[in-house]
């Protein structure tokens, strides 16, 4: 998170100007501990408020209906299986595809098949990945 990043730069450059303000150590030493308790508190603060944000957008998995909950589950195989007919169509018509749809369509299957297995187990069946040996 971004928010995140911003905090913590302005954990250190506080922690620098209390070491001026504060010369005495045991004071300052208390004076950082406050603040990165504080800024603690606030990063949690921020980060329940995200979850709560996302829960209220997108709503709790428990209460969708199971056609929702379906939907959601069937995307990525759906994408897998058009991909692979559209392949496989093409493959076996090759009369009704250009050279360069087939070669995007290859690539999108490896991307999709990547997705499923990994790049480990395409590579021990022989495809070459952009890899120089």
């Amino acid at each position: 998170m971004l928010g995140l990043e911003a905090i913590g730069q302005v954990s250190n450059l506080a922690g620098k100007v209390l070491d001026k303000v504060f010369p005495d150590q045991a004071k300052a030493q208390q004076a950082k501990q406050q603040f990165a308790l504080e800024l603690q508190k606030l990063e949690q603060e921020e980060t329940a408020s995200f979850q709560r944000f996302i829960v209220a957008y997108e709503g709790h998995g428990d209460h969708a209906t199971l056609f929702i909950k379906n939907i959601r589950g069937s995307v990525r195989p759906l994408l897998t299986y058009a991909l692979a007919g559209l392949y496989g169509y093409g493959f076996l018509h090759p009369a009704s595809y250009s050279p360069e749809m087939m070669q995007g369509l290859f690539q999108l299957n490896l991307i999709s098949l990547g997705f499923w297995y990994g790049e480990r187990a395409l590579s021990r069946l022989g495809l070459n990945l952009g890899k120089q040996p």
